[in-house]
């Protein structure tokens, strides 16, 4: 619901119901492997997650991404608000009540409501995301049934390279700060329980969204009268619900980049504080090309920031007979050398994001294989001649 039930509908509209509903599996099964990576390296310290980066790209590859991160979590604090709000206008048609300002007023009194519920922290957030989460399930449930929308029969199953890669992007830069949230766990075998849990949810709650269509609501639930005032009034709860939710982890993920910088940013007074900024970001800036732009340029690096550093974990477990005294610096040289290369294609076509991604991906990937190919190729042939 919110912002994903729309990326989810617009994937649908452009591939087939049966494509995206593939697409997100398998988009969503990668991206468990990427999580339970990036958990299972920050599971034994109990560190967050630019502390994580820090243990593989050092310093300034911890500060760098801190920024990213911050930037990203603002950004879909905002993209939440302006989401929700537009299905809110769909369902209850808030042009006819005062236009454009009634509803920058609404944005910001959700975002403001979000902001205050911060000062809980990571607890009220636990407890209203399991006393919701039944609600929510139930809610989806039930409009699926109610839903006048099929898929045609005709339609089987596919793929689309790039509906998977859509669908990934939901979600990834919640995935690359998982550690921030799964440091709380009691055990290992609680954070993996939970992310297969986390993974399953997810993908019901976006296949979901193919039927819980909210751009077009009165004609996807054509009930007419008093029916149809109740059930867009439960509709209307469910989205503010989700959208408090969702910006309560994004204030809290970004609460950890923040304390990069400043660290009284950790506590009730910091992420209240940056509930407000990401309320003032909708309010006064919304969302224009530049923001987008931008944005395209966050997912790439971040992105890329998960590939290296799950080639880098892996790298360790299997390069356990020699010293790699420059690790965390060919780890930050190759994530620098994908920003570039996908920062150079976003320029050229910005329309391009996801072409741009994969990009930088591939470029990180490549100059990462063969700065270890040359080092393992180097210690091979010292180590036989030093055996000599």
């Amino acid at each position: 619901m919110g912002l994903s039930s729309v990326i989810v509908e617009e994937l649908a509209n452009k591939y087939g119901a049966g494509t995206a509903i593939s697409s997100i599996f398998l988009g969503n099964l990668i991206l468990w492997l990427i999580a339970l990576s990036i958990i299972s390296m920050a599971s034994q310290y109990r560190i967050d997650a630019i502390q994580n980066v820090r243990e593989y790209l050092g310093k300034y590859g911890a500060l760098l991404t801190a920024l990213i991160l911050i930037f990203a979590f603002l950004n879909w604090f905002v993209h939440h608000i302006n989401t929700s709000v537009t299905i809110l206008r769909n369902i209850f048609d808030f042009d006819s009540y005062g236009g454009k300002d009634l509803i920058v007023r609404l944005g910001a009194a959700l975002g403001f409501f979000s902001a205050l519920l911060a000062i809980g922290g990571i607890r009220f957030l636990k407890w209203m995301a399991v006393i919701s989460l039944p609600g929510l399930f139930c809610y989806h449930l039930y409009a699926i049934f109610v839903s006048d929308y099929s898929i045609p029969s005709q339609e089987g199953l596919g793929l689309s390279f790039f509906g998977i890669i859509s669908a990934m992007l939901i979600l990834l830069p919640g995935v690359i700060n998982l550690p921030t949230f799964f440091r709380h766990s009691r055990s290992r075998a609680d954070s993996y329980l939970a992310l297969t849990l986390l993974t399953i949810f997810i993908t019901f709650f976006e296949i979901s969204s193919i039927w819980i269509r909210f751009s077009n609501f009165k004609q996807v639930f054509s009930q007419t009268g008093s029916y149809l005032i109740f059930f867009s009034g439960i509709t209307a709860i469910c989205i503010i619900l989700t959208l408090t939710l969702a910006n309560l982890l994004n204030i809290y993920f970004a609460s950890a980049a923040w304390a990069t910088f400043i660290p009284r940013f950790e506590g009730a007074k910091g992420h209240s504080i940056i509930g407000l900024l990401g309320t003032a970001a909708y309010t006064f800036i919304q969302i224009s090309s530049p923001i987008y732009f931008f944005e395209d340029l966050a997912n790439a690096y971040i992105a890329t920031l998960g590939i290296v550093m799950l080639i880098s974990f892996l790298i360790r477990l299997i390069v356990r007979h020699r010293p790699r005294t420059f690790e965390k610096t060919i780890n930050g040289l190759s994530w620098l050398f994908g920003c570039a290369v996908a920062t150079f294609l976003e320029i050229q076509n910005h329309d391009q994001g996801v072409y741009a991604l994969l990009s930088g991906v591939c470029a990180s990937s490549l100059f990462f294989l063969a700065i270890i190919f040359i080092e393992e190729t180097v210690w091979s042939a010292r180590k036989i001649l030093a055996d000599k």
